[in-house]
């Protein structure tokens, strides 16, 4: 789980704020699982946000599209292999996620033609080779049912890539726990969360006589499905065995957070052996907490001593940021977001559209009509499309302050068509 990532909150815009970071990397399987977990929370808890409902259900959809045009690429690298298995389930894999007809269609014909590769001689048997091919493809592209496989979510190159990822004494543990987990982790990655507790489950239980990590994935999957009390139970008793370990504290911290038991968060934290207490994710955790709790006063402290003891990072500005906010501290608020986008810029990185955005909209709020903000809103009606509508409104507001009614008009009429 990234360090950004800790900050869930409860609100869907967090998810889908996730979900957008997991796009921009190329995530599009976790930003799926973010989008699906937004939406499951405005159906839950949040009925009237219905226009953000339909954002949500597109980025989903994008999200889908895309990863399915991402295993339509590796299945055509296997293929090329020679691997017409692997390649047959990657395509099957993406004709699950697409509803797009020239898609499907891509699909269906690239998978018959994986089958005229492996048509055998006449005294191999038609018949047999024919039988098989029915069992794996239908006519126009249409998947045929079948038993769920454990083995369709399992995945080495996958789990090598994401073994890449973690820090090298980590990936060489994990690659000691066995088969079990080498399929749990990857279902957990790809999103199937109850294939993930099973065998992640089976291999806690198979490395049983050791001291292992896998309580921590385990944790991870059923908070995933939303069953919050086995996470907690699990975690709570990793951690009286390794209190040093921070990811446990994260995982338990987003429990509490989720479900709104803030004051289990601040004993948690108060519980922290001395020596973790001041690490930079510590400090975090702490300032997150006492957002949660509506102390903003304690959550900009904390933030600010995590910045003054360990330098700027663009993970505790934003959260800094997000605090003022809430405080009614406007203007600091816009300060620390100009900051993150100078800090950005001379990094030579993208910045990303949100940090924009609030910066422009505190901008307009402070009276600001310049001719460089306007600039900014037009630079997010490309960079940031799915909130075009709201970018035309102030657009059009800019152009009223600055006494230019036909632009004005002509930028106000174009957010109501978009309305």
């Amino acid at each position: 789980m990234g360090l950004f990532g800790i900050f869930s909150g409860k609100k869907p815009e967090d998810h889908e704020e996730r979900g957008d970071e997991c796009m921009k990397k190329e995530a599009f399987g976790d930003a799926r699982i973010e989008f699906e977990k937004a939406l499951g929370k405005i159906e839950s808890r949040f009925p009237e946000k219905s226009h953000l409902a339909g954002r949500i259900r597109e980025k989903l959809e994008h999200a889908s599209e895309s990863l399915a045009l991402q295993h339509i690429k590796n299945a055509e690298v296997m293929a090329g292999a020679g691997d017409i298995e692997e390649a047959a389930e990657l395509y099957e894999l993406a004709l699950d996620l697409t509803g797009r007809k020239d898609t499907r269609d891509k699909i269906a014909g690239a998978m018959q033609g994986l089958w005229k590769k492996t048509i055998p001689e006449p005294d191999a048997g038609v018949e047999k080779h024919e039988t098989e091919k029915k069992s794996f493809v239908a006519s126009q592209g249409e998947a045929v049912s079948r038993a769920p496989d454990p083995e369709e979510n399992y995945d080495e190159e996958l789990f090598d890539v994401l073994l890449n990822a973690l820090a090298p004494e980590t990936a060489e543990a994990y690659r000691q726990y066995g088969d079990c987990f080498e399929r749990g982790y990857t279902a957990l990655n790809r999103g199937n969360f109850d294939l993930a507790i099973k065998e992640l489950s089976d291999a806690l239980e198979q490395n049983s006589g050791s001291s292992t990590l896998i309580p921590l994935e385990l944790a991870t999957a059923y908070l995933h499905a939303e069953q919050h009390a086995r996470a907690e139970e699990i975690l709570k008793s990793f951690v009286s065995r390794n209190p040093a370990e921070i990811r446990a504290y994260q995982l338990l911290c987003e429990i509490y957070w989720e479900t709104g038991a803030v004051s289990k968060a601040e004993e948690l934290l108060k519980s922290v052996p001395p020596d973790i207490r001041g690490l930079p994710l510590m400090r975090l955790l702490d300032g997150e907490t006492r957002f949660q709790s509506g102390d903003m006063r304690g959550a900009k402290a904390a933030f600010k001593a995590s910045t003054d003891e360990n330098g700027p990072d663009e993970i505790v500005l934003r959260a800094l940021a997000k605090t003022c906010e809430q405080a009614g501290e406007s203007e600091e608020a816009r300060e620390l977001y100009a900051q993150i986008m100078n800090y950005c810029a001379s990094c030579q990185r993208a910045i990303d559209p949100l940090i924009k955005r609030r910066f422009a909209e505190l901008s307009l709020e402070t009276g600001d009509s310049s001719a460089k903000l306007l600039d900014l809103f037009f630079s997010l009606v490309q960079e940031d499309p799915d909130h075009r509508r709201d970018y035309y409104l102030y657009i059009g507001r800019i152009y009223e302050k600055r006494g230019e009614k036909k632009e004005a008009r002509r930028y106000l009429g174009l957010a109501g068509q978009l309305g």
